[in-house]
């Protein structure tokens, strides 16, 4: 009887307009400031003096510096290694490969143009982790859920980065010069992104290792080097709105009549069939996997959010169609606030989340 009472009224607080509106509002809120920040950079090159080539070099500078510090400092702030769901991991990561096996079917198929299947297959699996994954991840499942957001996203982020400069670099330019193994390789190993996470990755597996004194490694850099720190802690804040801010000064609205029919494949691809795709797969195997309250925020985190920002400076720096991945980064941050409001909603309804 109390049973029923209580599934009666977790039904009733799911379809009352209350529910309804506080999932509306925090989608809201999550992808508003972005939006803000991109018509902000847009008006400024609209009545700004500034000439192209400083956007260019403002994003190229977020691209070798801010971006791989912030990177850095995400992964950094990992805690603990050992007690992670690893078959949980294991399946983002798996997934990351399902969705760019999608997006490369899907640019084959329908995307004549070279440059623009780089970037429809990069859309497909790289979502914005880093900036929008972990607060989302926070907000649905609290701080209980964000030491396992935090390592997936040591994982997931280098691999998007990796896959990235793979995907960008097979398609990108005129195609005349296919790119070898040892180029390729080049590349990943170059690429500041990836670097930026791997090295705070390799950090933290040190601080693994470190003796423990007070419940605290001996060596910490926020307690050994407060200055150093707190220096990375602010250049890792500058990444985010700076990108932001360049990416609205290159939006050109008049491109979007041409680019229509690439902007609604990836951005489907992007918010809807990827995401509903690699959700179910993982609520019919809940049982296998061990998925549980704590990873299921990082599950809506990874697989539904927006295109990662970075995708269209590094869609810029490796001569893909950079117009289209910067209309991707708006369009799917836009689309977003409906999509991410249906996916948390329906789990939410299904008592999932």
């Amino acid at each position: 009887m109390e049973a029923s009472r209580a599934a009666a009224e977790t039904a009733a607080r799911v379809l009352g307009g209350d529910f309804v509106r506080e999932t509306f509002f925090y989608t809201l809120h999550a992808i508003l400031p972005i939006l803000l920040t991109i018509l902000l950079g847009y008006c400024v090159r609209r009545v700004g003096t500034w000439s192209d080539e400083f956007y260019r070099q403002l994003n190229s500078l977020c691209f070798r510096l801010f971006l791989p510090i912030q990177l850095f400092c995400n992964v950094y702030a990992i805690e603990d290694l050992s007690s992670m769901n690893w078959k949980m991991i294991g399946y983002l990561f798996g997934s990351v490969f399902f969705c760019l096996l999608v997006g490369l079917a899907a640019a084959r198929l329908l995307v004549p143009d070279r440059r623009q299947q780089g970037v429809i297959v990069q859309v497909s699996f790289r979502s914005n982790q880093a900036i929008l994954g972990l607060p989302l991840a926070n907000a649905l499942g609290g701080a209980a859920a964000m030491g396992f957001a935090s390592m997936a996203t040591s994982v997931c982020v280098p691999l998007f980065n990796v896959l990235a400069v793979i995907v960008l670099t097979v398609f990108g330019g005129d195609g005349s010069h296919k790119p070898t193994a040892r180029t390729l390789a080049r590349r990943v190993l170059t690429n500041p992104l990836i670097l930026g996470a791997l090295s705070g990755l390799a950090v933290v597996i040190i601080r693994q290792f470190l003796p423990v004194v007070d419940g605290e490694p001996i060596f910490t850099i926020q307690n050994q080097l407060p200055s150093l720190f707190q220096t990375l802690t602010n250049l890792s804040q500058v990444a985010s709105p700076v990108m932001l801010f360049v990416l609205g000064t290159r939006l050109n609205f008049s491109a979007v009549r041409d680019l229509l029919p690439r902007l609604v494949l990836g951005t489907a691809l992007r918010l809807v069939i990827c995401p509903v795709a690699v959700i179910a797969i993982a609520v019919a195997l809940r049982q296998p996997l061990g998925l549980t309250s704590l990873e299921m925020p990082t599950l809506v985190a990874i697989s539904s959010t927006p295109v990662a920002v970075s995708s269209a400076v590094m869609a810029q720096e490796m001569g893909c169609d950079d117009q289209l991945a910067n209309q991707l980064v708006v369009w799917t941050s836009v689309l977003s606030m409906v999509s991410l409001f249906c996916i948390i909603y329906v789990m939410r309804t299904l008592a999932l989340l």
